[in-house]
């Protein structure tokens, strides 16, 4: 709790964002995980990596405002 606490601070844009970063995180490292146990095919980790960013931008796109700031400009 408090190293959540320190990383994102006060700023309450920067936590909703960061939230929602983990989210997507955990979510595409799980799916990886269970398409690795049933299906037995793995993923490298930069294209893992490319669907966590793809993910976040199509939530930025749809409204999820806090996730901007959190990402990079290409």
């Amino acid at each position: 709790m408090e190293w959540w606490q320190h990383t994102v601070g006060v700023n309450a844009n920067v936590r909703k964002g960061l939230a929602s970063l983990v989210m997507f995180e955990s979510w595409e490292v799980w799916n990886e995980r269970n398409t690795r146990l049933f299906r037995n095919v793995s993923s490298l980790p930069n294209v893992i990596m490319s669907k966590i960013k793809t993910e976040a931008g199509l939530w930025w796109l749809a409204g999820a405002k806090h996730l901007g700031s959190l990402m990079p400009r290409e």
